[in-house]
């Protein structure tokens, strides 16, 4: 049977999933990267990183497929910068900006001096992480680098240029760069001029399931398994990882997707593409929008967290079973700043000599859901009432977890099919979609429901976060 393979380029680790026609996984693999934090406030990947980790998570998914490809497709974190040289291997000039870089934030201020109603067309408020804010602050500080590139491109883009030879983006991830006028699908010439970037930096802008190039026979060796990928396989442009985990899903009409990584997104179909203050409204396959609330303090908090204490990421979820306690610590996890507003500076208050380690650690988890459920709480402000939470993401394979999440948002939780490799599945899926299959869905995996059972206790907790 033929198969593809998506590959999700994430914060901290590259996936490889196979998948067969009928839609059931066929390979899956894996690998970690780390992001580098040079100066306060900067967040940097080396993109050879990013392709080393290629080579073995895509090797090891084939040798579990052990068949042919007929089709890739990618995906990956939004926002961010590479900038690339115009050779076959887009070869990066610096390392990669990434979304948790908050350098920029005098530029992303400086949007407002630009034309309102270019402005109005990119959908989203600025932020720092974002493409054109970061390119403003590259032109200001590393002029010499910004005059050698020929591309800028987003981080799944750059690897696709890498396979391909070919620079391109697609509206999914474009719609995230703080460059893109949303409502004519095209660079927006008022904010690029506006901002002093070089227009020639800006690629194609392709459709998500559109062919737009073959697998250079380089890429091929690099990345193969037994003949597994050969050269001049079709290669299609993919999307950004929430709207290709959102494609995946399939939400039902009354839920919201709900994806918890190194980030968290609260996600929500918009057939209007229609702004809503606190949200970002970003283009998803197909063409339509989608509503998105993010968090950027969740699994980078666990990360520090288990770091600091000497624990695992096992030992530390298994606090989420404990009993709620009403004379607990109250952590604020605010380690980075948010998108918009929130403050830098994490906490925790109300210790006593009684608290222990694992009682800092339970504040921990607590002080993460209470974050989500105030980025609910945003969602439900533009319109959105979800009266369930479908999950996906690598940050809801646990138990307990998600029962704390049940409680704190008050609603079901629903589990989605391969929800740990949910973006990755899209991907694979707009793979089958160029090749000019049906794109069906395996939900053997769905089915599971996590009812909230300890609300009232819940609800106490937030009232005692929120008042901090």
């Amino acid at each position: 049977m033929a198969k593809t393979i998506g590959i999700d380029l994430g914060t901290s680790q590259l996936k490889a999933l196979v998948a067969r026609s009928d839609g059931t996984v066929a390979g899956r693999g894996r690998a970690a990267y780390q992001v580098v934090t040079t100066a306060d406030g900067h967040a940097e990947t080396d993109p050879e990183d990013w392709w080393r980790a290629a080579r073995e998570a895509v090797s090891s998914a084939l040798a579990e497929a052990r068949t042919e490809i007929v089709a890739v497709a990618v995906t990956g974190q939004m926002h961010g910068v590479v900038l690339a040289d115009g050779d076959a291997d887009a070869a990066p000039l610096r390392p990669a900006i990434v979304w948790l870089d908050r350098r920029a934030t005098a530029e992303a201020a400086s949007y407002a001096q630009l034309p309102a109603d270019a402005i109005a067309s990119l959908g989203n408020a600025p932020s720092p992480g974002m493409a054109g804010p970061l390119l403003r602050w590259l032109a200001s500080h590393e002029p010499a680098v910004i005059g050698n590139a020929t591309w800028q491109l987003q981080p799944k883009d750059w690897l696709r240029a890498r396979l391909t030879g070919q620079a391109g983006t697609d509206p999914t991830d474009a719609s995230g760069t703080l460059l893109f006028d949303q409502a004519n699908a095209t660079w927006s010439r008022p904010i690029v001029d506006g901002l002093g970037i070089p227009g020639r930096l800006l690629p194609p802008v392709r459709d998500p399931a559109e062919v737009v190039g073959r697998l250079r026979p380089a890429a091929a060796a690099y990345l193969g398994f037994n003949g597994g990928l050969t050269g001049g396989i079709p290669v299609v442009a993919g999307a950004a990882d929430t709207a290709a985990s959102l494609f995946a899903a399939d939400l039902p009409p009354d839920a919201a997707l709900l994806t918890l990584g190194t980030g968290g997104q609260w996600v929500t179909p918009s057939a209007a593409m229609r702004p809503a203050a606190g949200l970002n409204l970003f283009t998803a396959v197909g063409g339509s929008g989608y509503h998105l609330a993010a968090a950027q303090n969740v699994g980078q908090v666990f990360h520090w967290a288990s770091t600091l204490h000497s624990v695992s990421y096992d030992q530390l979820y298994s606090l989420a079973s404990r009993p709620w306690r009403a004379d607990g610590p109250v952590f604020l996890p605010y380690l980075t700043g948010e998108r918009w507003d929130a403050p830098a500076g994490g906490a925790w208050s109300g210790l006593t000599l009684a608290h222990d380690r694992d009682d800092l650690l339970r504040a921990v988890l607590e002080g993460v859901a209470f974050l989500l459920r105030d980025r609910l709480t945003d969602l439900r402000a533009a319109g959105h009432d979800p009266k369930r939470v479908v999950l996906g993401g690598g940050g809801v394979e646990q138990a307990g977890w998600r029962g704390l999440l049940a409680d704190v948002f008050g609603l079901p939780l629903q589990v989605a099919a391969e929800s740990a490799w949910l973006s990755v599945t899209g991907a694979a899926m707009l793979a089958a979609k160029g090749a000019g299959w049906g794109v069906r869905k395996d939900r053997s995996g769905e089915g599971e429901v996590i009812e909230p059972r300890h609300q009232e206790a819940a609800l106490a907790g937030y009232a005692r976060f929120a008042h901090k």
